[in-house]
């Protein structure tokens, strides 16, 4: 494979992470040299044979630390570059930054990425309907998405499936929380999450898994990885899922497709080419909306949680085409160069029949008001959408006035074009009838009349950055960085209008105090720009938010830096933050309204531990709470969350029981609430605390195959996902149960 090893006398790969050294413990990995780095020391220092006494208790990744965790079989993530562009420890990055690891998402069973970013730490989601899922962090929604730490850009209105994809094809998701303007373009202080896929594997491997579960339960995922010669300077991996279930919910079927391969090579030792392409397709028939939360008398509904607002015959599918090239060259002198590259293609639909309103308790036909039925919204949307990402960095150390330093500098292109037809009824629109009654002639499918244009968008975001890590003194490092960002948003929605924003500047600082060799305090600052997908009542595009971001905390490496343990306490201001306008929608659609608010103040703290905490534990916990105020002091986001806590962990027994791993997770968030249109008037509705327990059993049976047992919602919680959205709820999944088979070879 393109990763390999090397003898005490080479010298230091420019890969590895400087000053991160990990005492008398054996890092698993592609490879594992024992070396040593002193902190800041200069990468392409010489490793000598006769050093090799002093360096017996100490061992470092030698590989790429960004490469893969499914090796590492831990919760716990080496590095990344996610926050800055710098290749940094946790520990020295001076934001918030979490992991959901390979080995975690298997413990779990998490086979969606709408259900791994829900598992982040300090992040929660809301589900809009059954094709939508909306994430919030910090108090805001989070927009940036990225794969492989390219950007993509996501739409609160066209829902192209960038977080419904199968987890099969993903090593590891990163989330940064606080404003990421530096990396991202866009200042938002909610957070971005990064989907890192798969590498091929140095030796020949693969498995198949089999999966039964509840709702008639089917997955099947095929991984195989293997060299292509002698020398292993070149491998392949190959991932194949097929993911299809019925659902809790009346009517509803999903079914997601997933192809996945790529091919890495070693095109020199110190020059590495990976080559990619993955196909996804997520299908759900029955595609719904809430379940309305009033009756027409001004009374709370009580419907059963299989109860579905669909038709047999409403669809949603997202298809999803990336290829990517990525290009990295490692120089002599420590310092090295990536070029990366990818181009998307995908396909949205949604046919569906949307059904709002009040039902008559006695009847079921739905209402607006006492006088007023309402009519079915009937709609067909079909999109298209290309994407063009390109990133140039490069990143090294520096030596001045006598002290090593980093210094990373770069160049981000982002291209997209979408464009979103739809079709109504060819003839009278019906009324939408009865709601407990889905044989209503009304819930038939129409004959559809003519396409037309509903939206066609191309946006253009072009940005250079350059960010540096200087050691002031040896427990001391100070980072400053600034990115320009040009923007150009051309949009045919509802009438023609362009929007244009140069020479963007995003500041970074963050200051790293270490007390200990385990222990250090940070602080860091940013500003926040970041254009919006909501819309004004006439359907132009709100300004872009403007602010200032704050974050400082500590951080620690304990149980032998195995576990990485933190604390940030954060605040943030906001100008045209966008609010919803309850009861207004985007002129001719059923799309939310909103208008802006300006001195938007959020604050709040968080902890995390993650990592092994004990001989064969591995440990995922968190604690997040967030106060979001407008300038008037009124609640901000009360959909989501003030409070959550998360927590799951796995334990190997030892000795003759070590075939056996046992785990076990909660869920647990406070209240929500939101304000509702009713037949009474405006009227909050919301939920109380909402608690769901999780547990695992792994046992291997024998070298190649080994059985696991994951349970959901173990004690059937009854809760909404969703609550209030245009007056009605989405329960959340009952009890479930996933049985799977895993045969490796």
């Amino acid at each position: 494979m393109p990763y390999h090893s090397a003898p005490l006398t080479c010298l230091v790969p420019s890969r590895l992470v400087p000053g991160h050294l990990v005492p008398g413990r054996l890092v698993p990995g592609r490879l594992a040299i024992a070396i040593a780095l002193a902190s800041g020391a200069a990468l392409s220092t010489p490793v000598l044979a006769q050093d090799a006494e002093q360096l017996a208790s100490m061992t470092v990744v030698g590989d790429d630390l960004r490469a893969t965790t499914e090796s590492t079989k831990s919760y716990q993530v080496a590095s990344s570059t996610s926050a800055n562009g710098l290749t940094l420890t946790p520990r020295q990055t001076p934001q918030s930054i979490s992991f959901l690891t390979r080995q975690q998402m298997d413990d779990e069973a998490i086979t969606s990425t709408t259900e791994a970013v829900e598992r982040l730490p300090g992040v929660s989601a809301i589900r809009l309907d059954g094709t939508r899922t909306s994430f919030q962090s910090r108090g805001y929604t989070i927009r940036n998405f990225q794969f492989d730490g390219l950007q993509s850009n996501t739409s609160a209105f066209w829902p192209f499936g960038d977080a419904e994809w199968d987890t099969a094809i993903y090593d590891r998701v990163e989330v940064v929380r606080g404003a990421t303007g530096l990396m991202t373009g866009v200042g938002d202080p909610s957070a971005t999450v990064n989907f890192v896929r798969k590498k091929p594997l140095d030796e020949a491997a693969g498995s198949v898994t089999a999966v039964v579960g509840r709702w008639d339960r089917g997955r099947g995922v095929v991984d195989v990885s293997t060299p292509l010669d002698s020398e292993g300077r070149v491998g392949v991996r190959f991932v194949a899922a097929k993911d299809s279930s019925d659902s809790f919910m009346d009517g509803v079927e999903n079914d997601r497709e997933t192809l996945y391969g790529v091919i890495a090579a070693e095109l020199t030792d110190n020059t590495e080419l990976s080559v990619g392409i993955e196909y996804q397709h997520y299908d759900q028939d029955g595609a719904y909306i809430g379940v309305p939360q009033y009756y027409l008398d001004g009374g709370r509904t009580d419907f059963d949680r299989s109860t579905a607002n669909n038709t047999d015959w409403a669809n949603f599918f997202t298809e999803n085409t990336r290829a990517f090239v990525d290009l990295t060259h490692h120089f002599d002198n420590g310092w090295s160069a990536r070029a990366a590259y990818s181009y998307g293609d995908a396909n949205y639909g949604l046919t569906y029949n949307y059904r709002g309103g009040y039902p008559d308790r006695e009847t079921g036909v739905l209402y607006y008001t006492p006088s007023y039925a309402t009519e079915s919204y009937l709609v067909d949307y079909r999109g298209d959408r290309t994407q063009k990402n390109l990133h140039v960095s490069a990143e090294g150390p520096f030596t001045l006035f006598g002290r090593e330093h980093q210094l990373g500098f770069g160049y981000m292109d982002l291209h997209e074009d979408y464009q979103i037809n739809s079709r109504g009824p060819a003839g009278d629109v019906p009324a939408l009838g009865s709601f407990s009654d889905r044989n209503d002639p009304a819930l038939a499918e129409p004959v559809w009349g003519e396409w037309g244009l509903t939206d066609n968008t191309v946006t253009e975001q072009q940005g250079y950055y350059a960010v540096s890590r200087f050691s002031l003194a040896d427990p001391v490092h100070f980072i400053v960085g600034a990115r320009m960002t040009d923007w150009k948003i051309d949009q045919d929605y509802r009438g023609e209008r362009e929007y244009e924003y140069d020479n963007e500047f995003t500041p970074y600082a963050g200051l790293i105090v270490d007390f200990t060799d385990d222990l250090s305090a940070y602080a860091s600052y940013t500003e926040i720009f970041n254009t919006q997908s909501e819309r004004s009542p006439s359907g132009a595009l709100l300004d872009p938010l403007e602010g200032i971001n704050y974050e400082a905390g500590l951080k620690a490496e304990l149980f032998d830096d195995r576990a990485d343990v933190s604390f940030a306490v954060f605040h943030s201001q906001q100008d045209n933050l966008a609010v919803e306008i309850p009861g207004v929608f985007v002129a001719g659609t059923t799309d939310q309204a909103y208008t802006t608010t300006d001195g938007a103040e959020v604050e709040g703290f968080e902890l995390e531990i993650a990592g092994e905490v004990a001989d064969g534990v591995n440990l995922s916990a968190s604690y997040a709470l967030v106060d979001a105020e407008d300038a008037d002091g009124e609640q901000l986001n009360t959909s989501y969350a003030r409070q959550q806590a998360k927590l799951f962990a796995s334990w190997q027994l030892p000795g003759r029981w070590s075939n056996l791993t046992l785990g076990g997770g909660a869920r647990w968030q406070g209240d929500t609430y939101r304000d509702n249109d009713t037949p009474n008037g405006t009227e909050k509705i919301g939920q109380g605390d909402v608690f769901v327990a999780d547990a695992m059993a792994r046992y291997r049976i024998n070298d190649s195959m080994s059985a696991q047992l994951n349970v959901t919602n173990l004690f059937d919680e009854e809760y909404y996902s969703q609550l209030g959205f245009y007056s009605q709820g989405i329960y959340g999944e009952p009890r479930s149960a996933l049985l799977s088979l895993t045969y490796d070879f």
